[in-house]
């Protein structure tokens, strides 16, 4: 009897432990979710003091975000170039971290820091469906076409990585009456490596202020924000030849402006 009911007491213990617990977390949530709405309304009325309408539900939740050093990958660029010049081309390396390819329907060229040119008569039937196919088998966001009554113009798309665009990664197609003539701009490999950093990212919140002061100093025009995500910044330096730092995207009703998480700068794009 005694033993039975020692069990029963350890057991409204721990019932009572978890209740504590639960409220205790209850309460941490609610006061972090008090916090940030307080947070979100002084900054609603910062802008607002300036003349600038800002939702409040446009600004993200915080967001773990990590720096990525990235390692060429050859057998991805030899794929492009297949699926690019039609064949399986052989590789030429010219030095300096430079490979070519040709086959009878053109050459194509990359480069170490991410960067590629292709040109030729590279796309067989409808231009543009050869832009969207290459896009989606390789990451990048959907095409934007520019083109005239000829189907001749332009294609622009950015490369996607970790389903956040790469705001400086993107390639350019141009088409010359329904043929795809050249490509260019970055090809970024997936594999990668998470990079410490020794800078705590910017939060959403201390990115629009970043964005606040540069507009005060810049003398921008700006009226209303209408978009605030996460992407990433191509970086190249003589450590790693490609590095993705992450950033803030800032859209307004009259540009785009992008604010680096690890350094803070403000670019408009």
């Amino acid at each position: 009897m005694e033993r039975y009911r020692l069990k029963n007491i350890i057991i409204l213990i721990l019932a009572l432990l978890n209740a504590f617990l639960l409220a205790a977390l209850s309460i941490r949530g609610s006061g972090a979710r008090t916090a940030r709405r307080t947070q979100q309304q002084e900054l609603v009325a910062l802008f607002a003091a300036d003349g600038m309408e800002l939702d409040p539900a446009l600004i993200p939740e915080d967001t773990a975000v990590s720096v990525y050093t990235l390692t060429r990958d050859e057998a991805l660029e030899k794929k492009v170039a297949a699926y690019l010049l039609g064949e399986t081309p052989e590789g030429a390396s010219q030095g300096g971290g430079i490979y070519t390819y040709s086959t009878a329907r053109g050459a194509a060229i990359f480069r170490d820091i991410g960067s590629f040119d292709a040109a030729g008569t590279l796309s067989q039937g409808s231009a543009e469906d050869f832009c969207r196919d290459f896009c989606e088998e390789f990451s990048y966001s959907e095409p934007v076409f520019t083109l005239d009554d000829t189907g001749s113009g332009t294609a622009a798309a950015v490369r996607l990585w970790n389903r956040a665009p790469v705001f400086n990664g993107s390639i350019t197609f141009t088409i010359d009456h329904g043929s795809v003539m050249t490509v260019s701009g970055s090809l970024l490999p997936d594999t990668a490596v998470e990079t410490a950093s020794d800078t705590e990212p910017l939060t959403a919140f201390a990115a629009l202020i970043a964005f606040q002061q540069m507009r005060h100093e810049s003398s921008s025009v700006v009226s209303a924000i209408t978009e605030i995500s996460l992407c990433y910044e191509l970086q190249n330096t003589a450590a790693a030849s490609m590095t993705l730092v992450p950033s803030w995207q800032i859209v307004t009703d009259t540009a785009i402006f992008y604010v680096n998480c690890i350094s803070g700068t403000v670019r408009r794009a």
